[in-house]
């Protein structure tokens, strides 16, 4: 058996462990439990770009393209199965998901980012738009300042609450 595929052997477990050995990849890790990723639209059109505007106005909220250009969102979140040594509690029992990640295929162990770009602000997001999409954003742009200036217009012509209950 080469060494590689001896060590890749090596490193197989029978789960769950209160704790991995400390020369396992994902000692003291779990990282790919403290968080979820859904797969979202390309911006496009004043819709899409609205809605990650958003996502990013809530706290523990990122988009990211991958190296693929799929968009995502994710929602820092750690698995409520996760233990102190951060392994599976139901790891006989996890969801199919959890099963088909490998650790090899993980960051950390790959040494690269999964995503190309990772907007965690609208501020950071907006900055992106007007840079790679300049003609989108400048659309989705002119459509909420004229959104915003007929919700203003509208507040401003509705009359005072305490006239309305006279």
């Amino acid at each position: 058996m080469p060494k590689e595929d001896q060590a890749i052997e090596e490193l197989k477990l029978e789960l769950p462990l209160l704790d991995l050995p400390s020369t396992h990849p994902c000692h003291g890790c779990g990282e790919c439990c403290n968080y979820v990723a859904v797969e979202i639209d390309n911006p496009s059109g004043f819709r899409e770009y609205d809605n990650i505007f958003w996502y990013l106005t809530h706290r523990n909220i990122s988009v990211y393209v991958d190296w693929e250009g799929d968009w995502f969102i994710e929602f820092e979140s750690p698995c409520e199965d996760m233990t102190a040594g951060k392994t599976c509690g139901i790891y006989e029992d996890r969801p199919h998901m959890c099963s088909s990640f490998s650790w090899n295929e993980c960051e950390k162990a790959t040494q690269e980012r999964a995503w190309k770009y990772r907007f965690e602000t609208p501020k950071e997001f907006f900055a992106w738009a007007e840079a790679k999409r300049p003609r989108q954003f400048e659309r989705y742009k002119q459509r909420r300042d004229k959104m915003l200036a007929e919700r203003a217009a509208a507040r401003s012509h509705a009359a005072p609450r305490s006239a309305k209950m006279a």
